[in-house]
C-alpha cells in the first residue's frame, strides 16, 4: 500500500467518523435550545407568579394596586412609591421576555399573554405614569419602541380598572 492510499483511506476514515460527530453536536445543541425555551417559559410563569401572589396576598397591596392602576393620584407618596416599584419591576420582566421572545427563546403563544398583559398597562393611567417616570427611561431602546407602538396603536386588552372589576349583572 503506497502513502497515497494511505492518505486516502485516512481522508475516508476521517469522513466517516466526523459525520456522526456533527450530527450529534447538532443533537445536543437542539436540546440545549428547547431546554433553553422550557426555561424561559419557566420564567415567565415564575415572574408572573410572584406578581399575582403579592397583589392577591394582601388586601392593601391589591388594593394600592387597583387604585394605583386607576388614578395614581389617588395614592399617598408611599404608595405611589410602592406602585411605582411594583410596575416598574413588572415592566423589567416584559422587557426580559420581549429579549426572549427577539431571540427566539420564548413562543409566540406565550407572547401572546405577554403582549396583552403590556396593551393592558399602556390603557391603565397609572402604569402610563409609571412609564413616563421610569420605563422610558430606564428599559432598553428596542423596548421603549415597541412598547410606545403599542401605546400609539390603541390596541385593547382585557381591563383590571375599576369597571373591569365590577361583576356583571346578567
Amino acid at each position: 500500500m503506497s502513502l497515497n492510499d494511505l492518505y486516502l483511506v485516512s481522508q475516508i476514515a476521517g469522513v466517516v467518523l466526523v459525520v456522526p460527530t456533527l450530527l450529534y453536536l447538532a443533537l445536543q445543541v437542539r436540546q440545549n435550545t428547547l431546554q433553553m425555551r422550557a426555561t424561559a417559559r419557566f420564567q415567565w410563569v415564575e415572574a408572573s407568579g410572584q406578581f399575582n401572589a403579592l397583589t392577591a396576598g394582601s388586601l392593601e397591596a391589591a388594593s394600592v394596586f387597583r387604585r394605583g392602576w386607576d388614578n395614581p393620584d389617588d395614592l399617598s407618596d408611599d404608595e405611589r412609591m410602592q406602585f411605582l416599584i411594583h410596575i416598574g419591576h413588572f415592566m423589567q420582566i416584559y422587557s426580559t421576555m420581549f429579549e426572549l421572545h427577539q431571540d427566539k427563546l420564548l413562543p409566540d403563544t406565550q407572547w401572546h399573554n405577554c403582549r396583552m398583559d403590556m396593551i393592558s398597562m399602556m390603557n391603565s393611567a397609572g402604569c402610563l405614569w409609571v412609564w413616563e417616570t421610569y420605563g422610558k427611561q430606564g428599559l432598553s431602546p428596542e423596548f421603549v419602541a415597541y412598547m410606545e407602538g403599542l401605546r400609539t396603536a390603541g390596541a385593547s386588552s382585557f381591563s383590571l380598572g375599576a369597571d373591569g372589576l365590577k361583576r356583571s349583572e346578567a
